[in-house]
């Protein structure tokens, strides 16, 4: 072989192991923001960078997406999902830990207690129609006891589980209580 033949062989061998290495990554992309509204449950994982979309106007929309304020790894943080879901509050790990809140694209809006990246803990969750939740949440889902506020001003203070979709407590409506269950979202009362 010629000199000049292996010194392409030599920088092709090189050139594809420098490149071999380029594709190799610690860290997980994700596009949506790991919270599931109640209409959404879809769910991936997100490198933490800020990014200036193209063309967009910031007075109509936010131009930024990634982490935009602080620190999203081991701290305090504002992070805008590509989605357009925002999340403020403590990060450890490069997950949500700790107090925060989550607003979602669709109007609905989480504050509370993060554990591993999910829900977990007393929180409030603000549904778009006007009802709300106070209570306990475990894995990401309405699960404990909490009390669950219609937009009509009736409250069932009691025990969920599945995410709402079932339990059992007291209605207060017009200030008389009633014994009601619930299953699969619907109110059942005696």
């Amino acid at each position: 072989m010629s000199i000049l033949v292996r010194r392409e062989l030599l920088f092709i061998s090189i050139l594809a192991f420098v490149l071999s290495f380029n594709n190799c990554s610690s860290s997980e992309e994700k596009t949506n923001s790991n919270e599931p509204s109640q209409d959404t449950k879809t769910e991936s994982a997100k490198e933490r960078k800020v990014e200036i979309v193209e063309g967009a106007d910031p007075s109509k929309t936010n131009a930024k997406k990634g982490c935009v304020e602080g620190d999203c790894v081991n701290g305090l943080g504002k992070y805008i999902y590509d989605n357009g879901d925002i999340y403020t509050g403590s990060f450890k790990n490069d997950l949500r830990e700790g107090k925060g809140q989550f607003e979602y694209v669709d109007g609905e809006k989480f504050v509370g207690n993060y554990l591993a990246d999910q829900k977990d803990g007393a929180g409030e969750y603000f549904f778009k129609n006007g009802d709300k939740y106070v209570g306990e949440f475990k894995s990401g889902q309405i699960n404990g006891k909490g009390i669950y506020t219609f937009q009509d001003g009736k409250s069932l203070n009691g025990e969920f589980k599945n995410d709402g979709m079932e339990g059992k407590g007291t209605l207060i409506e017009s200030g008389s209580p009633k014994e009601c269950q619930v299953s699969q979202r619907k109110l059942l009362c005696d």
